[in-house]
Protein backbone atom coordinates (compact mmCIF):
# COMPACT_ATOMS: atom_id res chain seq x y z
CA UNK A 1 0.00 0.00 0.00
CA UNK A 2 2.95 2.55 1.02
CA UNK A 3 4.30 1.87 -2.48
CA UNK A 4 1.87 3.85 -4.36
CA UNK A 5 2.85 6.85 -2.46
CA UNK A 6 6.54 6.61 -3.32
CA UNK A 7 7.99 8.89 -5.41
CA UNK A 8 9.26 8.00 -9.00
CA UNK A 9 13.06 7.77 -9.26
CA UNK A 10 15.76 7.92 -12.36
CA UNK A 11 16.66 4.96 -14.19
CA UNK A 12 19.66 5.40 -16.39
CA UNK A 13 18.59 3.27 -18.99
CA UNK A 14 21.84 4.02 -21.75
CA UNK A 15 24.76 6.34 -21.66
CA UNK A 16 25.55 8.31 -24.09
CA UNK A 17 26.76 6.40 -26.83
CA UNK A 18 29.75 7.69 -29.38
CA UNK A 19 31.45 5.75 -32.02
CA UNK A 20 31.96 4.80 -35.77
CA UNK A 21 31.91 1.66 -38.07
CA UNK A 22 34.55 1.10 -40.61
CA UNK A 23 34.87 -2.03 -43.07
CA UNK A 24 38.05 -3.11 -43.35
CA UNK A 25 39.14 0.36 -42.46
CA UNK A 26 37.29 2.28 -44.76
CA UNK A 27 34.28 4.43 -43.12
CA UNK A 28 30.81 3.34 -43.43
CA UNK A 29 28.65 6.34 -44.46
CA UNK A 30 24.65 6.21 -44.58
CA UNK A 31 24.92 3.26 -42.08
CA UNK A 32 21.18 2.94 -40.13
CA UNK A 33 21.62 2.13 -36.74
CA UNK A 34 19.15 1.04 -33.84
CA UNK A 35 19.67 1.23 -30.16
CA UNK A 36 17.35 -0.74 -27.97
CA UNK A 37 15.89 -1.48 -24.13
CA UNK A 38 13.92 -3.57 -22.42
CA UNK A 39 13.32 -2.85 -18.75
CA UNK A 40 11.88 -6.38 -17.63
CA UNK A 41 8.54 -6.18 -15.52
CA UNK A 42 8.65 -2.77 -16.89
CA UNK A 43 8.12 -2.49 -20.46
CA UNK A 44 5.93 -5.14 -22.79
CA UNK A 45 8.23 -4.27 -25.44
CA UNK A 46 11.84 -2.99 -26.53
CA UNK A 47 11.84 0.91 -26.70
CA UNK A 48 13.64 1.95 -29.95
CA UNK A 49 15.66 4.92 -31.54
CA UNK A 50 17.45 5.15 -34.60
CA UNK A 51 20.83 7.17 -36.01
CA UNK A 52 22.91 6.88 -39.61
CA UNK A 53 26.64 7.61 -39.72
CA UNK A 54 27.84 10.44 -41.24
CA UNK A 55 30.33 10.59 -43.76
CA UNK A 56 33.17 9.55 -41.52
CA UNK A 57 31.29 6.62 -40.39
CA UNK A 58 30.41 8.02 -37.25
CA UNK A 59 27.18 8.25 -34.81
CA UNK A 60 26.05 9.19 -31.39
CA UNK A 61 22.81 8.62 -29.19
CA UNK A 62 22.14 11.07 -25.93
CA UNK A 63 21.15 9.03 -22.93
CA UNK A 64 18.37 7.83 -22.05
CA UNK A 65 16.85 8.46 -18.53
CA UNK A 66 13.19 7.60 -17.37
CA UNK A 67 10.74 7.88 -14.76
CA UNK A 68 9.98 4.71 -13.07
CA UNK A 69 8.27 3.57 -9.50
CA UNK A 70 9.56 0.14 -10.20
CA UNK A 71 12.67 0.43 -8.55
CA UNK A 72 10.95 1.28 -5.11
CA UNK A 73 8.72 -1.64 -4.74
CA UNK A 74 9.91 -4.36 -2.76
CA UNK A 75 11.62 -6.79 -4.22
CA UNK A 76 11.85 -5.38 -7.29
CA UNK A 77 14.68 -6.35 -9.77
CA UNK A 78 16.27 -3.62 -12.04
CA UNK A 79 17.45 -5.27 -15.30
CA UNK A 80 17.65 -3.74 -18.17
CA UNK A 81 18.46 -5.61 -21.89
CA UNK A 82 20.32 -3.23 -24.19
CA UNK A 83 21.10 -3.65 -27.74
CA UNK A 84 22.47 -1.35 -30.69
CA UNK A 85 22.53 -3.14 -33.85
CA UNK A 86 23.17 -2.34 -37.37
CA UNK A 87 19.47 -2.08 -38.62
CA UNK A 88 19.38 -1.42 -42.91
CA UNK A 89 17.88 -2.71 -45.62
CA UNK A 90 20.95 -1.23 -48.11
CA UNK A 91 23.33 -3.72 -46.45
CA UNK A 92 21.55 -6.96 -45.63
CA UNK A 93 24.81 -9.00 -45.38
CA UNK A 94 24.87 -6.98 -41.88
CA UNK A 95 20.95 -6.73 -40.58
CA UNK A 96 21.20 -7.29 -37.03
CA UNK A 97 24.98 -7.61 -36.28
CA UNK A 98 25.44 -6.53 -32.62
CA UNK A 99 27.49 -3.63 -32.17
CA UNK A 100 26.31 -3.66 -28.21
CA UNK A 101 24.41 -6.84 -26.73
CA UNK A 102 24.37 -6.70 -22.72
CA UNK A 103 22.21 -6.91 -19.77
CA UNK A 104 22.26 -3.40 -17.26
CA UNK A 105 21.45 -4.47 -13.92
CA UNK A 106 20.52 -1.61 -11.38
CA UNK A 107 19.31 2.31 -11.77
CA UNK A 108 22.81 3.54 -12.65
CA UNK A 109 24.71 2.74 -14.96
CA UNK A 110 28.06 1.42 -14.66
CA UNK A 111 31.16 3.20 -15.50
CA UNK A 112 32.73 -0.48 -17.08
CA UNK A 113 29.54 0.33 -19.99
CA UNK A 114 29.92 4.19 -19.90
CA UNK A 115 33.41 3.63 -20.83
CA UNK A 116 33.25 1.05 -23.83
CA UNK A 117 29.61 3.16 -25.32
CA UNK A 118 31.58 6.66 -25.43
CA UNK A 119 34.41 4.88 -27.82
CA UNK A 120 32.08 2.24 -29.64
CA UNK A 121 34.51 1.92 -32.47
CA UNK A 122 33.30 -1.07 -34.84
CA UNK A 123 34.72 -2.87 -37.89
CA UNK A 124 32.37 -4.93 -40.00
CA UNK A 125 34.81 -7.30 -40.77
CA UNK A 126 35.36 -8.08 -37.21
CA UNK A 127 33.55 -11.10 -35.86
CA UNK A 128 31.25 -10.73 -33.01
CA UNK A 129 32.39 -11.71 -29.64
CA UNK A 130 31.69 -12.05 -25.92
CA UNK A 131 33.77 -9.66 -23.73
CA UNK A 132 33.72 -10.30 -20.09
CA UNK A 133 34.26 -7.69 -18.08
CA UNK A 134 35.24 -8.53 -14.37
CA UNK A 135 34.44 -5.90 -11.33
CA UNK A 136 37.69 -5.94 -8.75
CA UNK A 137 35.95 -4.08 -6.67
CA UNK A 138 34.14 -7.21 -5.44
CA UNK A 139 37.43 -9.32 -5.96
CA UNK A 140 36.26 -11.00 -9.53
CA UNK A 141 32.72 -12.02 -8.14
CA UNK A 142 30.92 -9.54 -10.57
CA UNK A 143 31.26 -10.03 -14.13
CA UNK A 144 29.71 -7.91 -17.02
CA UNK A 145 29.26 -9.24 -20.42
CA UNK A 146 28.74 -8.02 -23.67
CA UNK A 147 28.16 -9.02 -27.27
CA UNK A 148 29.51 -7.17 -29.96
CA UNK A 149 31.81 -6.60 -33.27
CA UNK A 150 33.15 -3.79 -31.75
CA UNK A 151 36.94 -3.77 -29.68
CA UNK A 152 38.60 -2.03 -26.91
CA UNK A 153 42.29 -3.33 -26.93
CA UNK A 154 43.19 -1.78 -24.11
CA UNK A 155 40.99 -2.51 -22.23
CA UNK A 156 40.72 -6.34 -23.17
CA UNK A 157 44.07 -6.21 -22.13
CA UNK A 158 43.03 -5.06 -18.56
CA UNK A 159 40.33 -7.63 -18.71
CA UNK A 160 42.90 -10.53 -19.79
CA UNK A 161 45.24 -9.37 -16.57
CA UNK A 162 41.79 -9.60 -14.62
CA UNK A 163 40.97 -13.30 -16.00
CA UNK A 164 44.46 -14.68 -15.03
CA UNK A 165 44.31 -13.38 -11.17
CA UNK A 166 40.23 -13.71 -11.13
CA UNK A 167 40.03 -16.85 -13.08
CA UNK A 168 37.56 -17.91 -16.16
CA UNK A 169 34.07 -18.36 -15.56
Amino acid sequence: MLSMFKKAVDVEVFPAVSGSIVLHGKPMAGLKLRRGYLYLNVTEEGVWDETVTDDKGQFSFSDIVIQSKHPTHAFSTNIIQQVIQIYDDNYPEYKEVYLWSTNSTGIKQNSFFIERLSQLHCDLSDDVIYHQIIDEQYKGAIRFEIDSICRWPSLEALEAEKREKYGEL
